[in-house]
């Protein structure tokens, strides 16, 4: 290589230095900028997570203690925040309402989750099935088959608890025929707790029937 063709180089070289030079010194606010947002990004990431566990235990500690009293005002409190928590302070509520007379105040909060298309259907069946049981003896006939159908369905989650309410809507209507058909579909279903099954099993007696069991199948 000649002396002219390496200066030439070195020039080049260096022309090349001075405009990579000049472009991040021209940009250098949007590198430092990226890097702000990305560490920026993260940080904030930090405490929302932080913030987040911390309102979370905050009112699970405030659940704990509304459950503690049995207060319907501290449930209807942590309800008004919002989110899944509040669902559990509403039920919480009603039960409490309940417990205390109040039976249509109950029934009103229940009815509002259970027809709440944005709740879970897990808290939805939970919600109706309390609301058969606080105020059942109010619902119309239409209403309560209406609720049973769904409730007493395949695969719904407190399918048996609901056949037990509703062997006793038809103990309060008289039928007992199929309230001790009811009580036998529990008491045939293996997956029936113990207590459930107790509970069927002393009604049926009561109520004259014969004790079945899912291994003699009646």
């Amino acid at each position: 290589m000649s002396e002219n063709d390496s200066f030439i180089e070195e020039v080049s070289d260096e022309v090349r230095r001075d405009k990579l030079f000049g472009f991040f010194k021209k940009y250098l606010w949007v590198f430092i900028a990226i890097v702000i947002f990305i560490v920026g990004g993260a940080a904030v990431n930090e405490y929302l997570k932080a913030r987040k566990e911390t309102e979370a235990q905050a009112v699970g500690e405030a659940l704990l203690a509304a459950q503690a009293t049995d207060d319907a005002g501290a449930f209807a409190d942590i309800a008004a925040n919002g989110g899944t928590t509040a669902i559990l302070a509403r039920l919480d509520q009603a039960a409490v309402l309940a417990f205390e007379g109040q039976a249509g105040a109950a029934a009103t909060i229940l009815d509002e989750i259970a027809s709440d298309g944005d709740v879970l259907p897990l808290y939805r069946d939970l919600a109706l099935l309390k609301s058969v049981m606080v105020n059942g003896e109010n619902m119309s006939a239409a209403d309560l088959d209406s609720a049973f159908a769904g409730l007493t369905s395949d695969g719904a989650p407190f399918r048996l608890l609901a056949i037990e309410q509703r062997a006793i809507v038809n103990l309060r209507k008289g039928d007992t025929a199929a309230a001790l058909s009811d009580l036998g579909e529990i008491l045939l279903d293996a997956s029936a707790t113990q207590d459930l099954r107790t509970r069927a099993q002393e009604l049926t007696i009561s109520l004259g029937g014969e004790i079945v069991s899912p291994q003699s199948g009646g």
